[in-house]
């Protein structure tokens, strides 16, 4: 039996992210979503079915024709109970949560996207519904999950291994949920596990004065900055360098937030860097919910979120002092500087920050006038 993940109608939603990958190259937690499926099935994945632009870099094979397959939907994340039906599953049959499928399996299937993204339920032998599974609909619902999966992740993924040990002075707390890799430099640091887990990969150099609370995350070869504090909820994924203060958050590859400053329920893509003094607002003045970016309607909406810093595309940067204003939702390749908040959405490619939004909007109007 082949496993392919594959992108269904959530792949819009969780742009900017999904801007320059498929939702399989999501990480939360410890791992991206086709490592966790990978390890939860203990089998590669066969292939990644996602967009055309996409599929040369992430897709195994170019045919749109396969055989004895079992096609899992990326956005949503496996468990004890979702792997033991899938394992169960026979021709036609399908298993759903709630009005939305998780998974088919098919003896000979020919790819097409209209199929995957509104299957029909009368096409099923046998429906499966499961009660309980995490879904990541929305970039925020990233650093919404992170902290329970960083849980989960962990105690699956530690079971029956063994940690390295700290060396060094420093202060550790709760050692039993402590997982350390080899060659990790550290010296006069905390690592406080109380109320979660902490797991720090291969390579990773932790300077003096750092303070990490779990449950947290840190990949290989990164590195934390002296007295960096990073809080629980915080994923930092494989060689980034980062410092300040870091709380509920998601940091993907080859990112940087190296300087002071607050960064907080925000999710940075790869090849992201965050400016000294680089400040991001997660709560607004009044307390209110926030409103956020629609890539579809090509609006802001209403959520039901209080606590919401910012969500970054790939490839942009911040220069010194840069203010994001909460919920902003930033696109690939800004490059955003100058006086007062940047706007609370940024289209990819921009280069400025409030002052030339005013004065696009003011060439604009000057135009309808003569217009």
């Amino acid at each position: 039996m082949n496993f392919i993940l594959y992108d269904g109608v959530e792949w819009k939603k969780l742009f900017p992210i999904t801007l320059t990958r498929p939702v399989s190259e999501i990480r939360l937690g410890l791992f991206t979503m086709k490592e966790r499926w990978e390890k939860y099935l203990g089998k590669n994945v066969e292939n990644i079915i996602t967009q055309s632009f996409l599929s040369k870099k992430y897709s195994q094979k170019e045919s749109s024709y396969f055989k004895d397959i079992l096609l899992i939907n990326s956005s949503f994340l496996p468990n004890e109970e979702l792997i033991q039906i899938l394992f169960s599953l026979k021709e036609n049959e399908g298993i759903f949560f709630e009005n939305k499928i998780i998974a088919f399996k098919k003896t000979n299937f020919f790819f097409k996207k209209e199929d995957i993204l509104s299957f029909p339920l009368e096409k099923y032998k046998k429906i499966y519904y499961v009660k309980k599974v995490i879904h990541i609909q929305y970039p925020w619902d990233i650093f919404i999950n992170n902290e329970i999966v960083l849980k989960k992740d962990f105690m699956f993924f530690t079971k029956g291994k063994k940690s390295f040990s700290l060396e060094g002075k420093n202060h550790i707390i709760c050692k039993d949920k402590i997982f350390l890799e080899e060659n990790i430099k550290a010296n006069n640091v905390v690592l406080n596990a109380q109320l979660g887990p902490i797991y720090i990969e291969k390579g990773v150099k932790i300077m003096e004065g750092s303070v990490i609370i779990g449950p947290v995350s840190i990949g290989k070869n990164s590195i934390l900055n002296i007295g960096s504090k990073i809080y629980g909820g915080t994923t930092i994924s494989t060689f980034c360098k980062v410092g300040g203060e870091i709380f509920n958050s998601v940091i993907f590859s080859y990112s940087n937030k190296v300087h002071d400053g607050f960064l907080g329920n925000s999710v940075l893509g790869e090849w992201c860097n965050l400016g000294a003094g680089t400040n991001v607002s997660n709560l607004r003045n009044d307390y209110q919910k926030v409103t956020v970016w629609n890539y579809e309607k090509k609006d802001f909406f209403p959520i039901n979120l209080q606590f919401f810093g910012m969500i970054m595309g790939d490839h942009s940067r911040s220069a010194i002092n840069t203010q994001f204003n909460t919920a902003t939702i930033v696109g690939v390749s800004d490059s955003i500087f100058g006086y007062g908040f940047s706007p609370r959405y940024i289209p990819s490619f921009f280069l400025g920050g409030i002052q030339r939004k005013k004065k696009f909007l003011l060439i604009k109007f000057v135009i309808q006038l003569k217009l």
